[in-house]
């Protein structure tokens, strides 16, 4: 039975850069696929997916503004009366409280993917109060409400923001280990066997540990002057911890790191580094450090949920304490002091951690699980 399956997201990147194989299993598998998210410069490229576009002309990703987010609930539910999917997957706080709400109205199921706490929950203030109650309001009315870690689950569980009974934990948006973050389908570039790399990948996001990681390497280089550090993703994000242009200009000229902007296919840079670094501050779970992970590099992340879980200490990376520099620099000389061979036995040991616990196979299983299961209420 094929149903018309609606996802929601905050940007139309998310979905390329989360999503993919999660969207074209539901086209292959004869669903009519609708996404919803404003535009942006990814929205074109959605189309190869094989899904219908609908843009979200009221989705503003900052902030609570009463009549932008009114008028993106009254958008919502314009769409839900015209189309009427069978289904709702949404993604990020607002798709989240706003769709379904919407979705409410028509008696449509709703699935809620909290995919990370975010700036609002992380910081204190009205903001964070005015969150809270609206996710309570909400997900009352979802059908199910998934996790992408343990501790976030607990978090709304203990704070009732959520039924424990429809609460559940996935294993992340799933890596696709086989046909894309596959080692062995992709020719490193640049490789110097001479030194050591070590790759920062993520938005330039203060919240990501960008300055503990160029302090950090400011330090090691001091010891290991041929140590190399790059850093790779979006300068000038929209959002309060964003890294200014100045400031990485400065810490480029200073000799410390090295930018190499933001790439559309992050596997050569992967192939080429020897170890993948994430000083973050909090995640829902890093996809990052999972592709990374799956590429056989070995990790040095924070101990912080989303992503604890993917490093095991000492097997295939390090972790190091939250924002602390001498812990992460710690634990970059350990990796530095390693042969070839032990770091290359670390990668290998998460990328079979990633095959068997984190593997998008095991998302996709999920999604259709949840689909079927709302198509057999609806044949009764």
């Amino acid at each position: 039975m094929s149903s018309k399956i609606c996802l929601v997201s905050n940007t139309s990147w998310s979905f390329l850069r989360f999503r993919t194989d999660v969207i074209k299993s539901l086209v292959n598998a004869g669903h009519e696929v609708l996404l919803l998210a404003p535009r942006d410069e990814h929205t074109e490229r959605l189309k190869e997916l094989g899904a219908r576009i609908i843009i979200l002309e009221w989705l503003s990703r900052k902030g609570l503004n009463p009549i932008t987010d009114l008028m993106l609930y009254r958008e919502f539910m314009r769409i839900y009366s015209e189309e009427r999917p069978d289904l709702v997957f949404q993604y990020t706080i607002k798709p989240n409280i706003y769709s379904t709400l919407a979705a409410r109205r028509f008696r449509i199921p709703t699935i809620a993917v909290i995919t990370g706490l975010g700036y609002a929950f992380i910081n204190k203030g009205v903001v964070t109060f005015l969150a809270r109650q609206l996710y309570r309001l909400a997900l009352r009315n979802a059908r199910s409400v998934w996790f992408l870690n343990q501790d976030d689950f607990q978090f709304f569980v203990t704070h009732r923001l959520v039924d424990k009974k429809k609460a559940r934990q996935i294993p992340g948006e799933g890596i696709n280990c086989h046909d894309t973050f596959n080692p062995q389908l992709v020719a490193a570039a640049n490789v110097d066997t001479s030194t050591v790399t070590f790759l920062f990948i993520g938005r330039l996001l203060y919240d990501k540990g960008i300055a503990e990681y160029v302090a950090a390497a400011r330090q090691i280089k001091k010891d290991y002057p041929h140590a190399v550090f790059w850093i790779m993703g979006y300068l000038n994000v929209d959002n309060p911890t964003a890294v200014q242009q100045a400031q990485l200009d400065e810490w480029v000229s200073a000799g410390t790191v090295t930018y190499l902007g933001a790439l559309d296919d992050v596997r050569p840079t992967i192939a080429s580094c020897d170890c993948v670094v994430l000083p973050s501050y909090r995640e829902g779970m890093s996809t990052t450090l999972q592709e990374s992970a799956s590429m056989a590099k070995p990790l040095i992340a924070s101990d912080i949920t989303g992503c604890k879980e993917l490093v095991e200490e000492g097997m295939n990376g390090f972790l190091s304490g939250v924002g602390d520099v001498e812990s992460l620099v710690a634990c970059m000389t350990r990796m530095l002091l390693l042969t070839p061979a032990e770091r290359k036995a670390m990668g290998g040991i998460g990328r079979e951690k990633m095959i068997k616990e984190y593997s998008v196979d095991r998302v996709i299983a999920i999604y259709q699980e949840t689909i079927a299961t709302v198509e057999q209420k609806t044949i009764k």
